[in-house]
């Protein structure tokens, strides 16, 4: 019987082309919408606490969708995201610390200090910083057109936000700007360990067990903070949504993305 440490590529059969683009479509949807939905969120909910829980939020919905009996022919199950974390929990660790433990704490905080819109380009420095850790580390190159065309994308983007008004940079909204570029940093170290795990195991296995730990790394800062769970249900509404979407769905078909192409080319997304 074939289990989730087998490679990747032993278990699953290799999706179509126009499933790749949805997932890519779909991804950056989700992770757009997270900004104005956690910007709301903070209004009754401390910013680690929003990170808290939605984390929990998304690893609560993947280990039921793994534990789910007779899912037509997938074999991932809790037990490998078990196995999974004796196997490899030292980069477990440093994948979940640095995109969903720092990443979403330095972001909230960031979103208190700056507008989501602002948060949402700055979080397009990613991309340029997943190019240049994987050229330094893993000796990935990217042409010159491509190059042209990550920062004319970044560059689009803050134009469109400017010419809406939008686009601020300066004041106490500096310090939240500062946050979201290490913070954007963070999320590139991520996706290159989250890419080296989702090559050799399934990506719903590595998604689970990183927003578990991320989770369980986020819980001491959650109770110093002050956690508090008596919010209202529209902020539990968006609480579960940034969860089960921007957080399970989109992360898991990054993830899977990251599998199937270099990491310099997934930067171009």
């Amino acid at each position: 019987m074939k289990t989730a440490l087998e490679p990747a590529s032993d278990r699953q059969a290799r999706p179509r082309p126009w499933t790749l683009y949805l997932m890519v479509g779909g991804t950056v949807l989700l992770w757009g919408a997270s900004f104005p939905l956690t910007k709301a969120a903070l209004a009754e909910a401390g910013p680690t606490a929003v990170a808290f829980l939605r984390w929990t939020v998304s690893a609560l919905v993947l280990l039921a969708w793994l534990g789910l009996p007779g899912r037509r022919g997938k074999s991932e199950s809790v037990a490998d995201v078990v196995a999974l974390i004796r196997v490899r929990w030292r980069t477990l660790w440093w994948v979940s610390l640095t995109g969903i433990t720092l990443f979403y704490f330095l972001e909230n905080i960031a979103l208190r200090y700056t507008t989501a819109t602002n948060a949402s380009i700055l979080t397009n420095l990613t991309p340029v910083f997943m190019v240049l850790i994987a050229a330094g580390l893993l000796r990935e190159r990217l042409a010159l057109p491509e190059w042209v065309a990550m920062l004319a994308a970044f560059a689009g983007s803050a134009l469109v936000s400017q010419g809406a008004g939008h686009l601020t940079l300066g004041g106490t909204g500096l310090i939240g700007d500062a946050l979201m570029i290490v913070a954007s940093f963070l999320g590139a170290v991520y996706s290159i360990g989250g890419k080296g795990l989702s090559e050799r195991y399934p990506a719903t296995v590595v998604i689970t067990a990183v927003s578990a730990l991320g989770a369980l790394l986020l819980l001491p800062l959650a109770l110093f903070e002050g956690l508090n769970l008596a919010l209202s249900m529209r902020t539990w509404a968006f609480i579960i949504v940034l969860g089960v979407g921007s957080g399970a769905i989109a992360n898991l078909w990054w993830l899977s993305l990251l599998a199937r192409t270099s990491a310099s080319r997934a930067a171009l997304i």
